[in-house]
């Protein structure tokens, strides 16, 4: 699931394009419809939201993992596109369970669904653009796939590999990236062992 560039997230761009290009939405039903999509891929993200929290309160595994304050934090969707890298901080630690901690990632996770939501339909309200809420709810719903919480809870998949604790960061736009950024990655690893063999 995890890697390169996938070309499910195309679909969101050009959607976009064919509602740009093609509906007419001086016409009121259309609009109609974009709010109905929206209102609707909103209610699937909740349910998917509870099904989650449902699984996680239910979690009674012992295990713990040593986090800081920075790994329960989302992930940076610019960070990569304008080139900033994020270092490694000696933060303070907590010991906490896994229950615990896929908890703090998912109110994290549902805090930055709520803003998201929150600006989409600010924009609209204000400039009564309709194509963001069906881009936003696209590129929402075919990220899930993705999403460690989901590949755990509901695709039932092993927390090992990319999907051990602390999750990587990773956000929806990294998909749009591709492999671009695992090259830039590399180049930068480079760099670095080359420093440290100078020294």
């Amino acid at each position: 699931m995890s890697g390169g560039f996938k070309f499910t997230m195309l679909i969101p761009l050009l959607v976009g394009l064919f509602m740009r290009n093609s509906v007419d939405f001086e016409n009121e039903e259309n609009v109609q419809w974009a709010r109905m999509f929206f209102v609707c891929g909103k209610a699937i993200e909740l349910i998917i939201y509870g099904m989650l929290y449902f699984q996680i309160v239910g979690n009674t595994s012992e295990d713990t993992i040593s986090v800081s304050e920075k790994d329960l934090q989302p992930p940076n969707p610019l960070a990569k596109m304008l080139g900033v890298e994020e270092e490694e901080e000696n933060l303070p630690k907590e010991r906490i369970s896994h229950g615990e901690y896929d908890f703090r990632v998912l109110k994290s996770e549902f805090k930055q669904m709520v803003v998201q939501t929150f600006f989409v339909l600010l924009i609209h309200l204000q400039w009564g653009v309709p194509i963001p809420m069906v881009m936003s709810v696209l590129i929402a719903l075919l990220n899930k796939p993705d999403n460690a919480l989901f590949r755990i809870y509901i695709l039932h998949h092993s927390p090992y590999g990319d999907l051990k604790r602390p999750f990587k960061k990773k956000s929806a736009l990294d998909n749009w990236m591709g492999a671009g950024t695992k090259k830039q990655k590399k180049k930068k690893e480079k760099g670095r062992n080359g420093k440290k063999k100078r020294k």
